[in-house]
């Protein structure tokens, strides 16, 4: 039941909350990878809410480009797709759709101090701790969102969490059902081990020829051969076609002057304020505080501070603040400030200078610059040209020929690209969707121009050959099959002696002279379910919760040691005694029970207003 609803908690929760409140932002792009196929049918309506193909479609390359980012690019869109995030899009996007109605219903407001608060205080918008205008501006500007529509996301936000909040604040579980939950999970044992080490065990000797063909007949599967792909690929990188690019004098001064903004940097200041509902309360606050007491005094009066963060004047999130706090001649404190939110006292704690580079400083920066784009300008139309070529049915031969492209021909590989011999291939993109692109082809048959998932350039590629698994005949194989077989008889044989051992121990004979040379441990305290880094193993702290006190075990070991255990002492949990732990494992029952609360409310919800999915045309627009 706990399972079940710790579950629902995160469905709700992660899937839900975090997707409407906290937009994150990735540095990454995803390029053309959708077919946006025109589409005046709603995919998706949520009561009275309709969401077309192409928002669903937006919505999941938002969150696309943050998992790509995370990744490293280890995970193409594709993957993320199959990993179930559009699936996770369009939940998000009902539950957005579910709750702003209910919001609406309620005809709930928000205070527009907390959003400028909730926009000031993220960190993807601040440096080094303080709001950056500029950065908010290129952070949207890169997520491909207006300054309009995030507000009106926080907004929507504030008022979802509100709601949410409401429904869970106050629940709290009864320390008497947490109590029997308790002791069950937070009781702990000790038990003291003997370890049979696998390669202590005596030699069984050598294997004959029909030992050893019995044995590999029966652990074929372990003796595989993985498949081999012989491929042949065009590979285009930026290096490819930047040799010779040498920009012109007046392109280097005008991305210069183009780049003002950030070369020429205005002065900027770091800014909070206090707002109050009216102008003489205002001006009483204005004249008693100073540098040193305006955060003092601020909270003495129970006074919310809104952090502007550190920006120029043009940047300040209202002009009239910025005019004010442009005007100290150094840090200090402004005097009473109107604006459409109300009155305002700023606080100037620390100014920065502008500053400007030079273009000959800034030269070398901008060379590099112009040179990588018009690289991946020439890229970008070489491999379109390519992608002409296969289209229109050419060869690979063909087609490097008529783009001026190098041909490569690579020995047989596995999956994780490794060769014949067992070592990663040399030149091979390290990529894994070039293998996996060349894993999911048949013998013969070739690729579309795809791009890597670096974003360092295009590749198409053919599948040469394919040799299947296969298992190599015994002669080849023979001193990896004995090894396999010696090392089997020798974990048997550990085995049996823990099984004499376990009788010994069982009836009570002292550790020390059960083991006699064999290592021996006391373990520390370990609960039921052990964490994955314990050095439990699982298969020890199982058999112990099962024992009675002074019951001996056999643990077989994943190396093929054996193992032989006592339970050795037992400590009950004690809500009293671990007061601690007894409350935070009850609030955690808590959020377990608000999340099965909320995943209800969402269900009410659903039913109320309606859901509608049209799969098909959501699905049609990632078609290639």
């Amino acid at each position: 039941m706990l399972d079940i609803l710790r579950k629902n908690s995160q469905h709700w929760v992660i899937k839900i909350l975090f997707g409407l409140l906290a937009l994150s932002f990735a540095a990454w792009g995803i390029g053309d990878m959708f077919r946006m196929r025109a589409a005046t049918q709603p995919a998706l309506v949520v009561g009275k809410t309709e969401f077309l193909p192409s928002q669903i479609v937006e919505d999941f390359r938002r969150q696309a480009e943050r998992l790509v980012a995370s990744s490293g690019g280890r995970i193409t869109i594709d993957q993320a797709r199959k990993m179930g995030v559009l699936q996770d899009v369009i939940d998000q996007d009902i539950a957005r759709a579910l709750l702003q109605q209910e919001v609406a219903r309620l005809k709930l407001t928000v205070d527009e101090k907390l959003v400028i608060a909730s926009i000031a205080g993220n960190p993807n918008f601040q440096i080094k701790g303080q709001f950056d205008r500029g950065l908010y501006a290129q952070m949207l500007s890169r997520n491909n969102m207006s300054e309009g529509y995030y507000e009106q996301e926080q907004r929507n936000g504030l008022l979802g969490n509100a709601l949410l909040q409401s429904i869970t604040s106050g629940i709290s579980v009864p320390a008497p059902a947490v109590d029997a939950l308790f002791r069950y999970a937070f009781e702990q044992r000790t038990a003291e081990t003997i370890l049979i080490p696998v390669e202590k065990m005596p030699s069984p000797g050598k294997p004959d020829d029909q030992i050893l063909q019995t044995f590999y007949k029966s652990h074929q599967t372990d003796f595989l051969a993985p498949e081999m792909r012989g491929i042949t690929a065009i590979i285009l990188r930026p290096a490819d076609v930047a040799a010779g690019i040498s920009p012109a004098e007046s392109d280097i001064e005008k991305l210069y002057q183009a780049r003002q903004a950030e070369f020429m940097k205005g002065e900027s200041r770091a800014v909070k304020i206090v707002t109050f509902a009216d102008e003489a309360k205002a001006k009483d606050f204005a004249a008693k505080a100073s540098l040193k007491d305006f955060v003092t005094l601020a909270k003495a009066g129970n006074l919310d501070i809104t952090d502007l963060g550190t920006a120029e004047a043009k940047a300040m999130p209202m002009p009239e603040i910025g005019k004010a706090a442009f005007a100290l001649p150094q840090p200090g404190v402004t005097g009473a400030i109107q604006s459409a939110l109300g009155w305002h006292v700023a606080l100037v704690s620390a100014i920065t200078p502008g500053k400007s580079v030079s273009l000959a400083d800034a030269r070398d920066q901008l060379i590099k610059e112009l040179i990588k784009a018009e690289a991946q300008n020439r890229l970008f139309k070489k491999s379109t040209d390519l992608e002409d070529a296969i289209g229109s049915g050419a060869a690979l031969e063909e087609a490097a020929n008529t783009v001026g492209a190098k041909l490569q021909t690579f020995a047989p590989v596995d999956a994780s690209g490794r060769a014949m011999n067992g070592r990663p291939l040399d030149g091979l993109p390290s990529q894994r969707g070039f293998l996996e692109a060349a894993f999911k082809t048949d013998q013969g048959s070739g690729t579309q121009v795809e791009e890597l998932e670096d974003k360092s350039g295009y590749y198409v590629l053919r599948v040469d050959s394919v040799t299947p698994p296969a298992a190599p005949a015994l002669d080849a194989i023979k001193d990896r099959v004995a090894a396999a077989w010696d090392h089997e008889e020798r974990s048997r044989a550990a085995r049996k002696m823990a099984e004499e051992l376990q009788k010994r121990l069982g009836k009570g004979e002292p550790l020390a002279a059960v083991a006699g040379s064999l290592p021996t441990e006391t373990t520390q305290p370990f609960r039921r379910v052990v964490a994955p880094d314990s050095p439990i193993l699982p298969a020890l702290a199982s058999s112990m919760f099962k024992a009675q006190p002074g019951g001996a075990a056999v643990i077989d070991v994943p190396n093929g040691d054996a193992m032989v255990a006592r339970l050795k002492t037992i400590q009950p949990a004690d809500p009293q005694a671990q007061p601690e732990q007894f409350a935070n494992a009850r609030a955690q029952y808590g959020r377990a029970l608000s999340g099965d609360l909320l995943w209800s409310y969402r269900q009410a919800l659903q039913k109320d207003l309606g859901v509608k999915i049209n799969q098909s045309l959501i699905d049609q627009q990632f078609e290639k």
